[in-house]
């Protein structure tokens, strides 16, 4: 099976773990100096765990899980939070008031 050269095995199996994924996704987001928005933490996260893998992990074809990353496919909530839910994990708008 073809790899790309970001996928990371050691990583892969770690990412297959809810604990470590949320951790490691809230780390790419929260970084201090180079914070992530959601989509790029993911992004990163499903090219070192694989296409295939995660597109299995979230039962969603492979071609939209590309599109994904090459970012051709702007995803609605309710996919976003599909694909966060194996790392126990969702997004939820808020509004607040500024003044």
């Amino acid at each position: 099976m073809y790899r790309s050269n970001s996928y990371d095995e050691k990583l892969s199996q770690k990412l297959k773990s809810p604990e470590f994924a949320q951790e490691y996704l809230l780390a790419l987001v929260d970084d201090e100096d180079e914070p992530m928005s959601i989509e790029d933490a993911l992004r990163q996260a499903i090219l070192k765990m694989g296409t295939t893998d995660f597109a299995k992990l979230v039962n969603d074809n492979k071609a939209n899980v590309d599109k994904f990353l090459k970012g051709k496919r702007v995803l609605k909530e309710e996919t976003l939070n599909r694909y966060l839910e194996p790392f126990g994990l969702r997004v939820k708008k808020a509004l607040e008031k500024v003044a």
